[in-house]
């Protein structure tokens, strides 16, 4: 079946694939227009939110028969937000995430790493290579 490169980036690819290219899948961490992507958008943001906003809302009807104080108040509160936004975000994650991405980009960046050679590999129309064995001299074992 006849896929371009691009289409194929969203798909779960098997290693030997990613061998042919280990560029075309590799995203660089610190960018976070691929971890927006990858963590789901805008629908991982919506439920951070909600996240964020029900442990503050549990925080502060507990907080309002405790007898305040300026430190412990901040601390919990600081702490309920984080505690919130985590859940929010993995929840996110769970229902929009891109797991097939996250998982070529982590293959792609292992073979980089272990082969560095690898880096100078430049294929066009990579569904021609879908379950071919890539026999680069660097991918043998010595």
């Amino acid at each position: 079946m006849q896929e371009s490169d691009e289409d194929m980036q969203g798909k779960i690819q098997r290693i030997e694939m990613i061998k042919h290219m280990p560029n075309h899948w590799h995203m660089t961490f610190w960018n976070m227009r691929n971890m927006w992507t990858v963590l789901g958008g805008m629908g991982t943001a919506a439920y951070a939110a909600v996240g964020t906003s029900i442990a503050v809302l549990y925080f502060k009807n507990g907080a309002a028969h405790v007898t305040p104080n300026f430190y412990a108040y901040n601390l919990r509160l600081w702490g309920r937000i984080a505690m919130g936004m985590t859940f929010g975000i993995a929840a996110g994650y769970m229902q929009f995430g891109d797991r097939q991405r996250l998982h070529n980009a982590w293959v792609a960046e292992r073979l980089r790493r272990r082969y560095p050679d690898c880096m100078s590999l430049k294929t066009g129309d990579l569904w021609q290579l879908k379950g071919v064995k890539a026999d680069h001299s660097y991918y043998k074992w010595t």
